[in-house]
């Protein structure tokens, strides 16, 4: 997911990265991003994210959010 979505805790829409020079764009191509992921149970894997190696987001009232955490060599 590199910069897109660094860890779990930026899954939510406003959440990107602060030296990010072009946010809004950031956050237009984000949302695509997710709700495909979303729609197509599609696994992410968080190469940045220290505490979580991969997740599952799905739709909420909220927008997307994360759905499951599990380990690369669980796939």
């Amino acid at each position: 997911m590199a910069d897109l979505l660094p860890s779990t805790g930026h899954i939510p829409l406003p959440y990107v990265m602060g030296y990010d020079t072009r946010p809004l764009l950031t956050l237009d191509e984000k949302e695509l991003f997710l709700t495909k992921a979303a729609d197509e149970e599609i696994i992410l894997y968080l190469e940045h994210d220290s505490m979580t190696e991969c997740c599952t987001v799905k739709h909420t009232e909220k927008g997307v959010r994360l759905d499951q955490t599990f380990k690369l060599s669980e796939i």
